[in-house]
């Protein structure tokens, strides 16, 4: 297997393109009493988008994650292990536990992608460091030197059905994608990959000294998807970052199959992003946006933050554009982390990490 490809994505090339799809204003309630209730129902609606799994989820499988090597690097030690997602599929993840924790009850992050590498910088089969033009989008390495345990899974398609004998382009991912159609016919790609990511978060939770109430999740691109989308899912998530993913349908690619699928255009489909994020608050959200986030991501922020101000958190969801491209800058990241740590309460120098 390819570990270590070139990121895949398709933002439009352009910001005069990004015209955001119009979107249903949110029923705000004049009352945060009320707010359950209305919450309760778009997570049916969207409960009925994402879909559900063949198994039953409640159900019992061996979920004890076998350790597959441990290495050392300058400011953490990392384990490899495989972890089970399903009753029939596991997942490769990279746990990095800091030599120098922030604070005697450790924060810590889920920051999934294609594979653990990227995010740590290095190949985890022989630790040789990756491209020094990676390193602005290696999460993982960037917060285990802030003292955070982090863990860092691999993701569908690459954990879930074999590499195809022609993965040139995205044959692997439609492999996958069609795969799960047929074994989880009532799920959608993007519902595995966030169901995935919650159970990375239940490896992160097993941790010693762990701080189970500083848990977030945070990814680029696919990553950013993945990351969005298991935030507002799973409660447990306590702040979410997402660089560049798209926050319209419009400006990427999420009519993929591996996604959502073509419902989302048709001309009856009702639900938009700015839902999701209200089901995010008042958990703290930041979006680092250059290209397939761009100036027209506000749209979908601001009618979300109706719902962060019910809960007294007006600003409790914010935007960076660095206007830069798909991958981050070096400002946009020291933002963001500045940010993260603000929200967990965290003393960092973040002038002192090496990105």
């Amino acid at each position: 297997m390819n570990r270590i490809s070139t990121t895949y994505s398709k933002p439009a090339p352009k910001d005069e393109t990004f015209t955001p799809e119009p979107i249903r204003p949110l029923h705000v309630p004049d009352r945060i009493e009320d707010w359950p209730e209305t919450r309760s129902k778009i997570l049916d609606a969207w409960q009925a988008v994402i879909g559900q799994p063949a198994f039953d989820p409640t159900a019992a499988f061996d979920r004890s994650s076998e350790i597959v090597t441990n290495f050392e690097q300058d400011a953490y030690v990392g384990t490899v292990l495989l972890q089970p997602t399903t009753p029939t599929t596991r997942q490769t993840l990279l746990l990095m536990t800091p030599k120098k924790p922030v604070a005697e009850s450790c924060p810590g992050m889920v920051i999934p992608f294609y594979d653990p590498d990227r995010m740590a910088g290095i190949d985890i089969r022989t630790q040789a460091p990756l491209l020094e033009e990676e390193s602005a989008i290696q999460f993982g390495r960037h917060l285990a030197a802030q003292g955070y345990i982090v863990v860092c899974p691999e993701v569908f398609p690459f954990n879930t059905v074999p590499e195809p004998v022609n993965s040139a382009g995205m044959n692997w991912w439609q492999a996958a994608a069609d795969q799960l159609r047929v074994d989880h016919p009532d799920w959608t790609g993007v519902g595995r990959l966030a169901w995935d990511a919650s159970r990375a978060l239940d490896l992160l939770l097993e941790q010693p000294y762990i701080d189970t109430t500083r848990c977030g999740v945070m990814g680029h691109s696919l990553g950013g998807k993945i990351a969005f989308y298991a935030a507002a899912l799973d409660t447990r998530f306590a702040a979410c970052v997402a660089s560049d993913f798209g926050f319209g349908f419009s400006f990427t690619n999420w009519d993929d199959d591996w996604y959502l699928g073509d419902r989302i255009q048709h001309a009856d489909f009702e639900r938009a992003h700015h839902e999701l994020l209200a089901l995010m608050a008042p958990r703290p959200f930041f979006l680092v946006g250059g290209e397939a986030d761009c100036p027209a991501s506000w749209h979908y922020i601001l009618e979300a933050q109706r719902v962060y101000a019910l809960h007294g958190r007006a600003h409790g969801a914010g935007f960076f554009h660095h206007a830069a491209g798909h991958r981050p800058t070096e400002q946009a990241m020291r933002l963001a982390y500045g940010w993260l740590a603000e929200q967990f309460g965290l003393d960092i120098d973040l002038a002192a990490i090496q990105l």
